[in-house]
């Protein structure tokens, strides 16, 4: 258990034996640079607070101490998974139902929803040269105010006291992980989770606004498509939804 607020990084790793070691800080400018800097395969980065936390396309992220869970993964990868952000996401949702009664879904492509508001935010970087990919969470666990420029679409994944530590989701999360990235059902509870999939959506493209139904995913977790009987085929990396209705 956690001890004055503090995650236990023991209880990790004793869950989690396949990782090589647990880095933990009070403090961190962001855990995906310290897991750049580092590059150490298996290994985890946690931190209690992140002052230069981003998301994609270099979104600023709102963190507190003691209250969210923000750490990276890095991970000498070979080809398998081809989307380690479709992974993560049902890792996520997958630990967050075993241990609470809690009921998350998903947005494409990597952002985690309950009651309707964004509680995580997940960031897959790879780096060509060394081989690594870094995996980086950032989960609002227990935060009770968010600015007001944030209380509509930010939530929390409790808001009264928690019935688990910040620890026993993590180490049940990187669990998950191992668990499915071992096997072929990540596609399918992603899919099962997603609230994006049969709704009308919409998205620019080459400076044009595009409105279509989200019918299906790739196998590589890209986003089908129709749109006025045309089929198109999102990447993540080039296209962020706009509206879904």
């Amino acid at each position: 258990m956690e001890t004055d607020n503090m995650i236990d990084k023991q209880q990790i790793l004793a869950h989690n034996p396949w990782l090589s070691d647990v880095a933990y800080l009070e403090n961190s400018s962001s855990t995906q640079q310290d897991a750049q800097a580092d590059l150490s395969d298996k290994k985890l980065y946690v931190a209690d607070t992140q002052t230069g936390a981003r998301g994609r396309f270099g979104r600023a992220y709102f963190a507190v101490k003691g209250s969210g869970i923000y750490m990276s993964l890095a991970l000498k990868a070979d080809d398998t998974p081809e989307n380690f952000t479709i992974l993560t996401a049902a890792a996520i949702v997958t630990a967050i139902e075993n241990l609470t009664t809690k009921k998350p879904q998903i947005k494409w492509v990597n952002d985690i929803y309950l009651d309707h508001k964004k509680i995580c935010g997940i960031l897959v970087e790879r780096f060509l040269a060394s081989g690594y990919i870094i995996i980086g969470v950032g989960l609002n666990f227990h935060i009770t105010e968010f600015p007001i420029e944030l209380r509509d679409k930010a939530g929390s994944l409790f808001s009264d006291t928690p019935t688990i530590t910040r620890g026993d989701l993590i180490a049940e999360i990187w669990s998950q992980f191992e668990k499915l990235r071992r096997s072929d059902d990540f596609l399918d509870i992603y899919k099962a989770h997603s609230f994006v999939l049969g709704k009308t959506v919409e998205f620019e493209e080459h400076g044009r606004t595009i409105i279509g139904t989200a019918t299906d995913l790739t196998e590589n977790g890209e986003l089908i498509v129709n749109s006025d009987g045309l089929v198109k085929v999102l990447s993540s990396g080039e296209i962020s939804l706009k509206k879904w209705f």
